[in-house]
C-alpha cells in the first residue's frame, strides 16, 4: 500500500466476524505507524466514544485513502501506540 510499501496480512477464520491485521514493526517501542486495525462498521460513533473517554484522537474519520469506500479514524492506546479503526 502507497508509497511506503506498507505490508500486512490479515486473517479471518470462516463463519467469524473478527479479522485480525498484523503490521510489521521493526521493535518494540511505542509506534508512530499503526501497530493494529480494529474493525467498527460505527466508525464515527466510536471515534466520539473514545474521545469522550479522553482517549487521544489522531485522525477523526474520513475516507480511507487506500479504499474511499471505507472509512478510517486513527487514536492512541494507554502506551502510546497508533491504532486504526476502519469500517469493512
Amino acid at each position: 500500500m502507497g508509497e511506503d510499501g506498507w505490508r500486512w496480512i490479515e486473517l479471518k477464520f470462516a463463519g467469524a466476524d473478527t479479522a485480525l491485521h498484523f503490521i510489521r514493526r521493526p521493535d518494540d517501542a511505542p509506534s508512530a505507524d499503526p501497530v493494529l486495525v480494529l474493525i467498527d462498521d460505527k466508525v464515527e460513533a466510536t471515534t466520539d466514544a473514545l474521545k469522550a473517554k479522553g482517549v487521544e484522537i489522531i485522525t477523526e474519520p474520513k475516507a480511507a485513502p487506500y479504499d474511499p469506500t471505507r472509512m478510517v479514524a486513527e487514536f492512541r492506546d494507554s502506551e502510546g501506540n497508533r491504532m486504526v479503526l476502519s469500517s469493512r
